[in-house]
């Protein structure tokens, strides 16, 4: 399964205000996930600051691919 927020990602895509998910990359909880994709095994994540907030360059959210074994868990 696919999962995303962003516009031009082919996953499903989800509404973070109606629809919650945990993401967990190698057993560690994702956070500022965009994309997870359990079948190829690779997450897209919002890059994070020394304080822990969402970095932004050229007003755009700064992203990194990561890659391992991918757990997606809808939260009810």
């Amino acid at each position: 399964m696919r999962i995303t927020v962003l516009d031009d990602d082919p996953g499903k895509r989800i509404s973070p205000g109606a629809e919650r998910y945990e993401v967990r990359l190698d057993g560690e909880i994702i956070k500022y996930c965009l994309t997870a994709d359990d079948d190829k095994g690779l997450v897209i994540c919002a890059v994070a600051d020394e304080r822990g907030l969402m970095r932004a360059r050229n007003g755009e959210v700064e992203k990194t691919t990561l890659y391992g074994t991918v757990e997606i868990r809808r939260m009810l």
